[in-house]
């Protein structure tokens, strides 16, 4: 009875560690993609053509 507790527990832990990683390999995806497509205002396209 304790083995079949001790193995759930560790399939719950693998899983969560999964989907940290998993979290975390998404919010870069998504700020990258979030960053690429931030459309500059004419007054700053301005101020980098000025530099």
């Amino acid at each position: 009875m304790n083995w079949i507790s001790v193995f759930f527990g560790l399939i719950a832990l693998v899983l969560i560690i999964y989907l940290v990683i998993r979290n975390q390999k998404d919010r870069k995806e998504f700020e990258k993609i979030l960053n690429t497509d931030y459309k500059k205002t004419k007054d700053e396209e301005d101020e980098m053509d000025d530099e």
